[in-house]
């Protein structure tokens, strides 16, 4: 349903008191991002307390990102690719990782190192995603080296595992590029210990219950 902003702000007003989320999570918002800093400015005037959550691929712009400077508390972005034709292939994006590097940058800049409540709750700061691809290995470890060096050490990182290739199921089989199978152990041991070699230390680790714990 179509909300102004002044709208969506009640209704995050709501989640927190009747639903006593923990956060607020704003998913690929860039493309309203004007309309998003103004719901929130509003709901802090309406009693809006918990985080506010920006989760995104990371190909935002700079000057969105600038936007949202002072009201967003924790960034949640994916770092998907490092090469250009993988992400032109994968993701029909021009410089993906280069955006990327910029964002995540900035993303940094503004909250720093993930920091949490004293029950284990995000409270600030940035958690960086990156989905392993099956024989893209090595675009991980890419990854996991720069976080290392160009933002933090004390990065928050969630290496993950779960791509399931589902999507041509009942179709004739066209080529067979790696991306066609799921990820295995050793190609995650392989980005994971470049990372922690890279000086790494905060991995998010598998949630004890069904679902996805910070």
């Amino acid at each position: 349903m179509d909300l102004s902003p002044e709208e969506l702000a009640e209704w995050m007003v709501k989640l927190q008191d009747v639903g006593r989320v923990h956060n607020i999570n704003f998913v690929t918002p860039e493309h309203v991002v004007p309309q998003v800093a103004l719901a929130i400015l509003a709901a802090r005037d309406m009693g809006l307390s918990v985080p506010i959550v920006y989760n995104t691929s990371a190909f935002d712009s700079l000057a969105s990102l600038e936007l949202m400077d002072g009201l967003v508390d924790i960034y949640l972005p994916d770092f998907k690719v490092w090469r250009d034709d993988t992400s032109k292939r994968l993701l029909k994006a021009d410089n993906y990782a280069e955006h990327a590097r910029e964002s995540i940058r900035e993303m940094y800049r503004q909250v720093g190192d993930l920091c949490f409540t004293g029950d284990g709750i995000a409270k600030k700061g940035v958690l960086v995603r990156h989905l392993v691809m099956p024989g893209k290995e090595e675009e991980g470890v890419e990854i996991v080296r720069w976080l290392a060096g160009a933002v933090s050490r004390d990065c928050f990182v969630h290496i993950m595992e779960q791509f399931h290739p589902t999507a041509h199921v009942g179709k004739k089989k066209r080529g067979a590029r790696e991306e066609k199978r799921a990820v295995n152990e050793e190609e995650m041991s392989v980005v994971v210990k470049a990372g922690r070699e890279a000086g790494l230390w905060r991995f998010q680790e598998a949630a004890r219950h069904d679902g996805f714990n910070i």
